[in-house]
């Protein structure tokens, strides 16, 4: 139905944010509560950080009327409920706990936390956005959340609040309520019983749309609060370093391989998260594929324009390739991780040397790319963009038309699997 796209698509997308907001003073701390049920599944090997922290002192100055509840490795700031608090400090320790577990299954070395992590949630969206425009200067109006890289702290607002949201239950509820008065004026008249049981039937069919907006909106709420949680975890723990500039689709592609809409079930990037991956199939249909030339120098959505279709299709491609990456090259994407963290790889114009590094040859990575998931989408080898990059590589590798030449084999050619490709052994330049 038209209400449950319009949530669908509001709540579809992650937000991708560089804020820029400096710490603040500290201010006294409030007495907090401890969230119940968040802190015992998934006990990591190191003890509990402290909660006291520059972050928290000038965070809690900000939002003072705010609650305070904790959790093994987290402080949420809150005017939610009690069952609210509960619940979003479980889906962020889950997130932890999974983040803790690819690290050790890729061989990643994040540093401790500092401190316990700083979480904002407010129950009413203009509360939300007053607060990011003012304090972060982010202004996003379809992101439900968001990770401040400068001040470390995440921010969201209860999705159900969200103005579009409001908008569509209001709709349902008066059309449940014209349906209801139709049903008493034909009690009254005496009408047909089978005009009786046409509205009986209206009114599931309204009950059944009530819930799924419902559902449709907590499952968005939980996957952006995971996926802004990751990349809080990647830059506090220094796998990604605050101040450095990193690709804009490494950036999200890592941070939609932790997304899910229930954290009580198995996830990250060793399960599909199809959501993306329809959006993917959704952007191969319409030919709207980003080269690798150009997304590897990509530092804004598409066109710029931003808009839902733009941003999605930027988010499933990102998803897509880096879940490849996780996958089928975690040496090389390890070794690309550990060379951006000086910053040396900002520069637009020098990433594909700087990738090509690591990872080889960009053509051939691209075209081995098309051949996995081609596996795994057989329409995506036959897709525009795919045909495309076969056909240049095709013509690029003709071989010669003298006789006596011999083609190279390589390791692609042959079937075998592309080399790993150390990075260069001259250190990039600090900066």
């Amino acid at each position: 139905m038209k209400n449950l796209r319009i949530i669908s698509a509001l709540f579809l997308l992650a937000a991708a944010v560089d804020a820029q907001a400096p710490a603040q003073a500290t201010a006294k701390s409030a007495p907090a509560t401890t969230v119940r049920g968040a802190t015992e599944k998934g006990a990591d090997k190191n003890p509990s950080p402290p909660t006291d922290s520059d972050v928290l002192k000038a965070t809690m100055k900000l939002v003072p009327k705010l609650r305070k509840s904790e959790t093994r490795h987290y402080v949420i700031l809150s005017d939610t409920s009690p069952d609210d608090n509960t619940m979003i400090g479980s889906l962020l320790e889950s997130t932890y706990q999974k983040y803790s577990d690819v690290c050790d299954a890729l061989e990643w070395s994040p540093n401790p936390l500092r401190h316990k992590l700083v979480a904002i949630v407010f129950r009413d969206q203009r509360d939300y956005t007053d607060f990011s425009t003012r304090n972060d200067k982010v202004n996003k109006p379809w992101a439900a959340g968001y990770y401040s890289p400068i001040a470390d702290r995440l921010v969201f607002y209860k999705a159900d609040s969200s103005d579009e949201v409001k908008k569509a239950m209001k709709q349902l509820g008066e059309q449940s309520r014209r349906v209801q008065e139709a049903q008493q004026r034909q009690q009254a008249q005496g009408d047909a019983l089978h005009n009786g049981q046409e509205t009986s039937h209206i009114q599931r069919q309204l009950a059944a749309e009530n819930n799924r907006i419902k559902d449709a909106v907590a499952g968005s709420f939980i996957s952006t609060a995971v996926h802004e949680a990751a990349h809080q975890l990647f830059f506090h723990t220094d796998i990604q370093r605050r101040g450095a500039s990193y690709p804009l689709w490494l950036a999200e592609g890592l941070a939609t391989n932790f997304e899910t809409e229930r954290t009580d079930i198995p996830f990250g990037y060793q399960y599909d998260n199809w959501r993306r991956r329809d959006a993917f199939k959704l952007a191969l249909d319409k030919d709207s594929i980003v080269p690798f030339e150009v997304l590897l120098s990509q530092d804004q959505f598409s066109d710029g324009s931003e808009s839902n279709e733009a941003v999605g299709f930027f988010y499933a491609q990102a998803y897509v390739l880096t879940n490849w990456m996780l996958r089928e090259r975690p040496t090389e994407l390890r070794q690309y991780l550990e060379s951006l963290r000086d910053g040396s790889y900002a520069s637009a114009d020098t990433r594909k040397e700087k990738f090509e590094a690591i990872f080889g040859p960009l053509a051939r990575v691209e075209r081995n790319w098309i051949r996995y998931e081609g596996r795994r989408q057989k329409d995506f080898l036959t897709s525009a963009y795919s045909k495309r990059v076969m056909a240049k590589a095709a013509k690029t590798t003709k071989a010669p038309s003298a006789p006596t030449a011999v083609p190279e084999v390589t390791g692609e050619s042959a079937g075998a699997a592309p080399p790993t490709h150390a990075p260069s052994t001259d250190p990039p330049s600090m900066k």
